[in-house]
C-alpha cells in the first residue's frame, strides 16, 4: 500500500534513505546475505513469515538494518557455539563410557577379596539361591580358585559342591551364583 511507502517495517520510522527488505543485501559476516533473509532467521517463529504480497511496508532503515544485522551475528554466533558444546559433549560422554568399560573390565577380571567357602551338604536356602546359576557369565578363573579345584577333586558343576558367601553366609549352587551375587550384593564393599 502507498501509506507505508517511507515507513520502516521495523520500528515503523519515516525513513530518509530507506532500502528495500525484498530487494536488497547486505554485508554481514564477511558475505552479502538478503534483508529478507536477515529478518526471517531473527524474527520469532510465532509472527508471520515475511511476504511480498502482503499489506506492510516494504523498507527497512539503516539503523534498523544494523541492529538487525547485529542480531543476525549473534544468532549464528549462538548456534556455532551450541554445536561445539555438543560435540564436546558427546565426546566427553563416549570418553566417560569407555573409563567405565574399561573399569568394569578390570573388576571382573580381579578375584573378590572374600574367599569362597565350600559346603558339603545343602541347606534349603539352596533351593531359593539356585535359580541364579544361570544368569552370569562364566568369568575367569583366577589362582585361588584354581587351587581350590584341585584340592577338591571335584567338578565344577558338581551338584554336592555348594558356595556359601563369607559376608552374608547366602549359599549358593555354583560359583557363577556365587559371583553374580558378590558383584551385585556386595559392590560397595569391594
Amino acid at each position: 500500500m502507498d501509506i507505508f511507502e517511507s515507513f520502516c517495517r521495523t520500528c515503523g520510522n519515516e525513513c530518509l534513505e530507506p532500502l528495500n527488505i525484498f530487494e536488497e543485501s547486505t554485508k554481514t559476516m564477511d558475505k552479502l546475505v538478503p534483508i529478507a533473509e536477515l529478518m526471517s532467521t531473527c524474527l520469532p517463529a510465532s509472527l508471520p513469515p515475511l511476504d511480498f504480497a502482503d499489506d506492510y511496508p516494504k523498507q527497512i532503515c539503516r539503523i534498523c538494518l544494523r541492529k538487525l544485522s547485529l542480531a543476525y551475528e549473534f544468532h549464528h554466533q549462538w548456534l556455532g557455539a551450541y554445536s561445539e558444546f555438543n560435540v564436546a559433549l558427546k565426546f566427553e560422554q563416549r570418553r566417560k563410557r569407555s573409563i567405565a568399560n574399561k573399569t568394569q573390565k578390570s573388576k571382573t577380571d580381579e578375584t573378590p577379596q572374600t574367599p569362597v567357602e565350600r559346603v558339603e551338604e545343602a541347606s534349603p536356602e539352596v533351593a531359593d539361591a539356585d535359580w541364579m546359576g544361570s544368569l552370569a557369565e562364566e568369568a575367569p578363573t583366577s589362582a585361588q580358585e584354581k587351587e581350590v579345584k584341585s584340592t577338591s577333586g571335584m567338578d565344577k558343576q558338581s551338584c554336592a559342591r555348594r558356595h556359601r558367601c563369607t559376608v552374608c553366609n547366602e549359599r549358593f549352587l555354583t560359583e557363577k551364583a556365587w559371583r553374580f551375587h558378590y558383584k551385585f550384593a556386595h559392590k560397595s564393599q569391594e
